[in-house]
């Protein structure tokens, strides 16, 4: 009997060493890693990239994209894709610019501007979830349709953003860019809920398997709509955030952020397939992605090649994903 429990003891340890291992190292950590082998090059390549001045200009843009990105990953994690967030967050900043200017009120502005986010997201979701409709097809007919809604909200030329958007996006707290305190409050709480809540796990079961969670008795419809409606938020506030910033809401805010979001929520490693994901990853992605782009442009590259090396990056990191995968197919 005591023989047996020395056997079994180190084999209990041992699964406890797998489980952490597991943890530390999965298909979401691997974005950390990747984040500081890209600082230490670009501290040796373009050490001008990460001095403190152009990291506080960097980080803004990145926490920018950081939401954008969160939107994107709730969607992908049930197996979607939205292909608006260009044409909602350019016109959440134009028509944040718009209302705040005639009520006078950038309180009134910002509830607004979300609930019309809302009604675009909520669309989307019924269109998809109700109606049957691919997403990328509904997504960019949306698109499509919000940029008609740009040109004849904006008329065709840029507008100012109201003076309080302005100050509130370049404020900072403890040193510490509003923009990125409220990524970071994305991040947490969309990863608190997914995580640790029933509806989180509900969530996650219905990207998984749509049929399984519908024969257990869980309103997918609910979810899947819900799905795109949070995302759509997430686009309006990373629209409103931008122009308050850069201090106008032009007719083109959001083009440049499609690519990019879909980058990082890929590089930080949430599949296609559904059901699992990490916000958490795809903010720290964002960070990479914008650290990438950054030191391509100061080693004198145009914005093509930019736009060249995100999509090398999206290859690299789907491949990565199924090295283990492959070595232990290897090793077996």
């Amino acid at each position: 009997m005591t023989t047996a429990v020395h056997e079994t003891a180190p084999t209990s340890h041992g699964g406890g060493l797998s489980r952490l291992s597991a943890g530390l190292f999965n298909e979401f950590s691997w974005i950390w890693a990747a984040l500081i082998v890209l600082f230490g090059v670009c501290s040796v390549v373009t050490p001008g990239v990460v001095r403190p001045a152009a990291l506080g200009s960097l980080l803004p843009f990145a926490a920018i994209l950081a939401i954008a990105a969160v939107g994107m990953t709730v969607v992908i994690q049930q197996r979607g894709l939205d292909m608006s967030l260009p044409g909602t967050m350019t016109l959440a900043g134009l028509l944040f610019a718009k209302i705040g200017f005639l009520t006078g009120s950038t309180l009134l502005a910002v509830p607004l501007t979300l609930m019309i986010a809302l009604f675009i997201g909520t669309v989307n979701g019924l269109l998809v979830a109700r109606v049957n409709i691919a997403p990328i097809v509904t997504t960019l007919a949306t698109n499509a349709i919000l940029l008609g809604a740009v040109r004849t909200v904006s008329g065709g030329s840029p507008m100012s953003a109201p003076s309080t958007l302005a100050a509130f996006s370049h404020s900072t707290v403890l040193g510490i860019p509003m923009t990125l305190l409220l990524a970071l409050l994305f991040i947490v709480f969309i990863s608190i809920v997914t995580k640790r809540s029933i509806a989180g796990r509900r969530f996650v079961a219905v990207g998984q398997n749509p049929a399984a969670a519908a024969a257990a008795g869980i309103p997918i419809l609910r979810y899947q709509v819900g799905t795109y409606a949070v995302a759509a938020l997430c686009f309006a506030v990373a629209g409103m955030l931008f122009t308050g910033f850069i201090g106008s809401a032009s007719q083109t805010a959001g083009n440049d952020y499609l690519l990019p979001a879909i980058a990082a929520v890929v590089v930080g490693g949430t599949p296609f397939s559904g059901g699992r994901g990490s916000v958490i990853a795809s903010g720290v992605a964002a960070l990479f992605m914008s650290l990438l782009g950054q030191m391509v442009l100061a080693l004198g590259a145009e914005t093509s090649v930019q736009l060249l090396v995100q999509a090398i990056a999206i290859v690299v990191a789907v491949t990565a994903r199924y090295l283990p995968d492959m070595w232990r197919a290897m090793r077996g």
